[in-house]
């Protein structure tokens, strides 16, 4: 076995050794009651639970025994979302997945030293990257009578990901990595929260894209049906075996990422020793008990620090010439830059079918600074960069996309220039963001798009009052008129 994560994709086709072992093992691990802290349920358990959900999906019933609650309330429910904890969560959430796994494929009479693969999803120099990977597709193992794990997953998706317009969602990208700051309301990592579960903060810009967007792509969200795959929801995420490629890849983005040249990365205690509210929790690879770990323990030296065969296939940070050294992203202050509110609407917005329209007054004085900005040939340095901010969108549909146009011609219906743009997002996770009932009462999900080169299109168009921004917002769910998504603000920062 390799010594390194690797590519999916150049593993080889079909049934390689690494999914083989990897389907084994999860029949194994499925063996297991949800009790086991090794088992598959309890390790899905660990991203997030609803006991309701689960039983009304089929995967326990209501005479399912639960793990002690002393148990559960330290190591369920731990995702963390919209906050700069999500990456270095699941970075150790992954690391201990695949120590499991690892020490499962030995107890079969496996070969030892498995590593997780990555879906590699952005790789250009790659036709099948796109692609699930062969073997997650296939019904049957290699004996042609052993079903499927990898593929006997409810995915109601893209097969191949590209952008999906009757959800609004467009192609995945790697914008993320141009942003420098690991942490912040405009950032890389995400916002800083305590413990986030299941959304507190703002996501980062990696967490919306690609990580949203393909969950939402190949889980799916018919926009009349109620049924959505697994990877859909946080609730069920963690039970699609094609979940942990997918984290992988994230996870291995935000590795290359930290190998850029200019990057900040957090170095605040509070994110390196925290969160200082709940700690995070894994199950020892023996299933004997439990351990805490941190953001610290998932950096370069640290217990659950991985390593990848390749930072520059499909991640867009090129490899360096032979005379550079290994970079080391440079540790940022404690308290990041944070952009200002300078404008925002005066109502509460609710999107069924159709698409909805507010106004989003700004002052007089900043205004003429952000015109006189976006005028400039080089917006950034003349007044900073132009956000748009959704904040608290909720709905009770498990997911679904929604996307935000600026001055949008008038009369224009869902028929919308693409270059009125601001941003566009998949809303994996939207309901159990939205539920009051839930740890942190439903505060929903908030969004922040760069609207600095459509305000600068806008200002050369003569299509832009400093006093006042239309903005038009389309969004498709289950729920319709009858459920909608509501939006409690939305407004323009600038730095």
């Amino acid at each position: 076995m390799a010594s390194k994560r690797q590519d999916a994709w150049k593993l080889g086709p079909g049934w390689n050794d690494t999914f083989l072992w990897y389907a084994k093992a999860i029949i194994e691990l499925k063996k297991r009651d949800i009790t086991d802290r090794n088992s598959w349920l309890y390790l899905a358990a660990m991203h997030q639970f609803d006991r309701d959900l689960w039983i009304q999906l089929g995967i326990i019933d209501r005479n399912t025994a639960l793990p002690a609650a002393a148990d559960t309330k330290n190591t369920w429910n731990q995702c963390q979302h919209s906050s700069f904890y999500f990456l270095p969560w699941h970075r150790g959430y992954l690391a201990r997945f695949e120590e499991i796994i690892a020490a499962t494929i030995v107890a079969l009479g496996g070969p030892a030293g498995w590593k997780l693969p990555y879906w590699n999803y952005l790789n250009a120099t790659d036709p099948n990257a796109r692609k699930i990977p062969e073997a997650f597709l296939l019904r049957f193992l290699p004996d042609n009578k052993t079903r499927n794990p990898l593929e006997d997953v409810p995915r109601f998706g893209q097969k191949v990901l590209a952008a999906e317009p009757r959800l609004r969602i467009p192609d995945i990208d790697l914008s993320a990595m141009r942003e420098p700051d690991f942490s912040g309301s405009v950032s890389f990592g995400g916002s800083k929260t305590l413990f986030s579960n299941p959304d507190i903060g703002v996501r980062g810009q990696l967490e919306n894209v690609p990580h949203g967007s393909v969950h939402v792509l190949v889980g799916g969200t018919p926009p009349a049906n109620s049924d959505v795959g697994f990877l859909s929801r946080f609730e069920t995420a963690g039970l699609d075996p094609l979940f942990w490629l997918h984290h992988c890849n994230i996870d291995r983005l935000w590795a290359a990422w930290m190998s850029k040249p200019g990057v900040r990365m957090e170095a605040g205690r509070q994110w390196l020793d925290g969160p200082s509210d709940r700690a995070f929790a894994l199950p020892k690879a023996n299933g004997s008990g439990l351990e805490k770990f941190t953001a610290r323990d998932t950096l370069a030296g640290g217990k659950l620090h991985p390593d990848y065969d390749d930072l520059h296939a499909g991640t867009g940070v090129p490899i360096p010439p032979a005379s550079v050294g290994a970079v080391v992203a440079a540790l940022g202050p404690v308290a990041m830059a944070e952009p200002k509110v300078i404008g925002a609407n005066s109502e509460k917005m609710t999107i069924g079918d159709n698409p909805i329209e507010t106004v989003v007054k700004i002052a007089p004085q900043e205004g003429a600074n952000m015109a006189a900005a976006m005028g400039a040939r080089a917006p950034a340095a003349a007044g900073g960069r132009i956000f748009l901010k959704l904040e608290n969108i909720r709905g009770a549909s498990a997911a679904g996309g929604l996307q935000a146009y600026v001055n949008p011609p008038a009369g224009a219906g869902d028929d919308l220039p693409e270059n009125r743009v601001a941003g566009s997002a998949a809303l994996f996770g939207l309901a159990s963001a939205s539920k009051v009932d839930g740890q942190h009462g439903g505060n929903g999900i908030t969004l922040i798009f760069d609207i600095s080169d459509l305000a600068q299109r806008l200002v050369a168009a003569g299509d832009f009052n400093p006093a006042r921004l239309r903005i038009k917002i389309v969004a498709a769910h289950a729920g319709g008129n009858a459920d909608p998504i509501t939006i409690d603000r939305v407004s323009v920062l600038r730095d």
